[in-house]
């Protein structure tokens, strides 16, 4: 199943555009409108899913027009702006006409093969700026679960890749400047350690809303209390005391 049928069967975007965030998942959306430009009077929001990013826009920023697509059902009833259902890959927008392009916590659910695509599209509709964020160098183990009915080992967002500055920088115009920024410290894992945790103890992260692409199974066990858990996270701590990495990359690229 693709990330958009996963979504389409869980709870995952069964929430108000007004429900409160965590803190990271806050500050990773004030730093988006810390990077907005001036001047912007259109706004498209791709991979909207229940209108969160639009509905803080519209609370906090002077924003006329604010429109948002996304390719799942379930999201969309929620959103309070003008949305409408699209593939990223063919937006219903002319070239040039909305000033700008928002793109967050997308591109890590696509295909790497698709994602030029993608982003060539983003920036086909945005007249002045594309703002792209996905996770910084994400060590997708970290957030994997074994299926304990078929054995698949998957991504609990369904995330395909884990994506760096190269990967995404040079698929904008040439003649586009790209600022990208980090937001959110957080502590990597040792690699050994995280194998140890999943594949020999098999403690893997959980989500209440985890489904299996390859059998539909929704039942996993909650094991982020147990000892195991703990002790393994205790030794990652020792290994790397300080959170040195940007848990999210933030690019954006004017035109």
């Amino acid at each position: 199943m693709s990330t958009a049928a996963v979504f389409e069967k869980t709870a995952v975007h069964d929430h108000p555009a007004d429900a409160p965030l965590r803190k990271s998942a806050q500050a990773r959306l004030d730093a988006t409108f810390n990077l907005f430009p001036a001047g912007v009077t259109s706004l498209l929001d791709v991979g909207c899913g229940p209108g969160v990013l639009l509905h803080q826009a519209q609370q906090t920023l002077d924003i006329p027009q604010l429109f948002g697509t996304d390719l799942g059902w379930r999201g969309l009833q929620n959103a309070r702006q003008p949305v409408l259902r699209s593939s990223i890959y063919q937006l219903p927008f002319a070239d040039a006409s909305v000033d700008l392009v928002t793109c967050c916590e997308v591109v890590e659910h696509l295909d790497p093969a698709s994602v030029p695509a993608a982003i060539a599209e983003l920036s086909r509709v945005a007249k002045k700026s594309v703002i792209v964020t996905v996770p910084h160098a994400e060590q997708l183990l970290q957030s994997s679960h074994r299926c304990p009915e078929c054995s698949e080992v998957f991504h609990l967002h369904g995330h395909m890749q884990s994506l760096v500055a190269e990967d995404l920088v040079p698929l904008f115009p040439p003649e586009a400047k790209v600022t990208v920024e980090y937001v959110w410290k957080v502590r990597p894992w040792s690699m050994p350690l995280l194998k140890l945790r999943t594949f020999g103890l098999g403690v893997w992260k959980y989500s209440p809303t985890t489904v299996c692409p390859n059998c539909e199974n929704q039942t996993f066990a909650d094991n982020e209390n147990g000892v195991r858990w703990k002790l393994v996270g205790a030794l990652n701590h020792i290994r790397h005391p300080r959170r040195t990495k940007g848990n999210w990359m933030l690019i954006r690229a004017d035109f």
